[in-house]
């Protein structure tokens, strides 16, 4: 009886602390974290607005994971009470943390139904709900078309998060509209949200540290260092041109700050005459740019590639007797033909790593990647087809056959001789010796010897055996899958017109569809949903017209009690089907739902 007195008692203690956070929070105010956590846990996640909170400060410090399960359920919780505002700004938040990992996928839920209730009903988002839609705008291949759209609705959740009297919400929104784009200061209503800020901040420090930093011309570390984690990190990349390698422990999945630290990176590069380390790492930076962009990124890639071409440009060059390796961007240097260094010795030959997933590279040990430049496509096309055949070599007929088609056999043949010679130029450009690739006897190949592995072969030959496995030991079988999913990718995207290709890729996606449905299935029979999710997101990513992804997708969600995210992903279904296929979801689908 005690103990349950006991209890209850604490119960109470704890119920006047929650409480008191709550006023402080619907004042517009950020409860202190360590105040926060120190209320225990379970009677922390009963409440939406302490875990709205604890999200909140996630969002400015990074703790991304962990956030999302807190945005999640506070979701649910507020979806319990049918607080449609507060549901909307959970989205949100969601689709806002989405987009800072680079997961445009898993957004676009949210951002779908955000839209849709920002153009019917802007009074009843808040201020998150244009910020989610904003950063959302500027993403994509070609973002600079969107930026404007993404400036107006920045502006746009500061006004709403003035109107709702959160001026630390607004402060730190303006801030992102400076770290997406410096110009922002030139905003005719800047001195207006400025002055604004200091009228409103005087009692919050942290909104006051905010408003300092905006207001001042001349920003130096010391203000952004009184900033959260990550906008501390964006505010000396940005504003002081001041981007650290390397990253707070904190921001490890954040893209944006990820970005930052690779530019600098690149410029370490640059700066140590490492030019061809350097143009490998700007050709990554581009690519994680298409997951995320703003003006300040365009920018900075703009600079990193002057900065580059003048590197090479300046490289000084070599007399004829000693010709220079070739410093052109993406580029390994290359190596003697006939094997021996300068001196005479013999040196062993190079083994080379090959990647044909995501475009064609090569590495030779722990060198940067290095790719080809072909002067006719079907060097290309030889090089791939030789690399997918057992050995890495075929018949000479079927060579021809299968890569220069049908016509006249003398045409053909004549054709395959230039391609041969094309070829091995190409390849002794990056290191290749000249007896790698060889025709003789009637069979036309690439030397066994000069190939330390190809990502292709490694990927069928780990999903191949992870099939054998899987009906008599499935832990073992997705271990081999979770090892193959990372390295699938478009089969050499160089060679788009190859037709004999498409037969291959799309046995690839095919083989890469089923290791994602059996790995969501055994992830879902241990129990581990978060795993389960992940990969059946990424199999309606891979396959975005198949309807027993959605099901599946459906099924998690109400699985876990969320109902909302699973009316989103039937919505999307229902969309894809009537505007790509014509038709409707099938009748089981819907029964999930509304039976």
């Amino acid at each position: 009886m005690n103990q349950k007195n006991k209890r209850a008692s604490q119960q109470d203690h704890w119920l006047g602390h929650v409480m008191k956070a709550e006023q402080t929070i619907l004042d517009g105010q950020m409860l202190p974290i360590g105040q926060l956590l120190a209320i225990p846990a379970d009677i922390r996640m009963k409440s939406p607005l302490l875990l709205r909170a604890e999200c909140e400060n996630g969002l400015l410090n990074g703790r991304l994971m962990e956030t999302k399960q807190r945005l999640e359920a506070a979701l649910r919780g507020f979806a319990a009470q049918a607080d449609e505002s507060a549901m909307l700004t959970m989205m949100a938040m969601l689709g806002l943390l989405h987009v800072q990992v680079g997961d445009r996928h898993e957004s676009k839920p949210f951002l779908s139904l955000l839209a849709q209730e920002w153009a019917r009903n802007p009074e009843s988002c808040s201020g998150f709900v244009p910020w989610a839609l904003a950063r959302a705008a500027a993403g994509g291949a070609e973002p600079a078309s969107r930026f404007d759209e993404a400036r107006s609705l920045l502006f746009a959740a500061a006004e709403r998060f003035r109107e709702e009297g959160r001026a630390l919400w607004a402060g730190f929104v303006l801030l992102d509209a400076l770290l997406f784009d410096r110009e922002a200061r030139a905003n005719p209503e800047w001195p207006f949200w400025i002055n604004w800020l200091k009228r409103h901040t005087a009692e919050q420090p942290l909104a006051a540290a905010v408003a300092r930093l905006l207001g001042s011309g001349t920003p130096d570390a010391g203000l952004c260092a009184d900033m959260p984690v990550r906008y501390a990190y964006l505010g000396k990349a940005v504003l002081l041109n001041q981007a650290e390698e390397q990253l707070p422990e904190e921001l490890a999945d954040d893209i944006e700050s990820g970005l930052y630290a690779a530019s600098a990176a690149i410029g370490r590069l640059l700066a140590e005459g490492q030019t061809d380390a350097a143009a490998n790492a700007l050709r990554s930076f581009d690519r994680q740019r298409r997951l995320l962009s703003t003006p300040e990124l365009e920018r900075l890639a703009g600079e990193l590639r002057e900065r580059l071409d003048a590197a090479v440009a300046a490289a000084a060059p070599v007399p004829a007797a000693a010709p220079e390796a070739r410093a052109d961007r993406g580029h390994a240097p290359r190596q003697a033909p006939s094997g021996r260094e300068e001196g005479g010795e013999p040196q062993s030959a190079a083994k080379w790593t090959i990647k044909l997933f995501d475009g064609i590279g090569f590495s030779a040990g722990n060198g940067p990647m290095a790719e080809p430049v072909w002067k006719r496509r079907k060097a290309g096309e030889l090089f791939v087809y030789l690399l997918l055949q057992s050995g890495y070599k075929s018949n000479r007929e079927h060579v021809v056959e299968r890569v220069f088609g049908e016509g006249d056999a003398a045409k053909r043949s004549n054709q395959l001789y230039v391609t041969l010679h094309d070829l091995r130029s190409a390849l002794k450009e990056i290191g290749f010796q000249d007896e790698a690739v060889y025709a003789k006897r009637g069979v036309v190949g690439i030397a066994e010897h000069a190939v330390e592995a190809v990502d292709v072969e490694t990927f069928m030959t780990l999903s191949r055996v992870g099939d054998q496995l899987w009906m008599d030991d499935r832990e073992a079988a997705s271990r081999l899958y979770d090892k193959a999913l990372p390295l699938y990718g478009m089969l050499a995207t160089e060679l788009p017109h190859a037709e004999w290709l498409d037969r291959t890729r799309e046995q690839l996606l095919d083989r890469q569809t089923t290791m994602l449905k059996r790995l969501a299935a055994y992830y879902g029979e241990q129990g581990d949903e978060a795993r389960e999710e992940q990969r059946v997101s990424d199999w309606i990513a891979l396959r975005p017209n198949q309807e027993d992804a959605y099901e599946a997708m459906i099924r998690l969600c109400l699985r876990g009690g969320r109902r909302v995210e699973a009316i989103g992903w039937y919505r999307r279904l229902e969309r894809i089907c009537r505007e790509e296929l014509g038709t409707e979801p099938l009748e089981e689908v819907r029964q999930l739902l509304w039976s």
